[in-house]
């Protein structure tokens, strides 16, 4: 799955080989840890996604119902101090926008 939050984009998905483990996979160093403070994180410079981190489910479960909880926000692009990352999430929403808008839900 993709998950945005304000401090970052992770891709977070099963491990191959570890049942119990998640794959949290980013782009961008500091995005892991944004979510997940005391993750490790290690850099694979030829991977689509550099920077890897392996979790058991029940922590990703248990940082992403936190970070749920807590949310202070009621507009996520706004939420987001990173300018660049900024411009890209509202890259995502646009492309997000024309896609439903082809359902009749274009709205603003």
């Amino acid at each position: 799955m993709w998950l945005f939050v304000s401090g970052g984009f992770l891709s977070i998905v099963a491990h191959r080989h570890q049942p119990d483990d998640l794959l949290v996979r980013a782009r961008h160093p500091d995005h892991i840890q944004a979510v997940f403070p005391n993750a490790q994180v290690v850099f694979m410079r030829a991977a689509d996604y550099p920077y890897r981190s392996v979790l058991p489910r029940e922590v990703v479960q248990q940082a992403v119902g936190e970070y749920l909880l807590s949310m202070p926000y009621d507009n996520f692009k706004n939420s987001i101090d990173d300018d660049e990352y900024h411009d890209v999430c509202l890259d995502v929403w646009r492309t997000m926008w024309a896609y439903g808008n082809r359902y009749g839900n274009g709205g603003v």
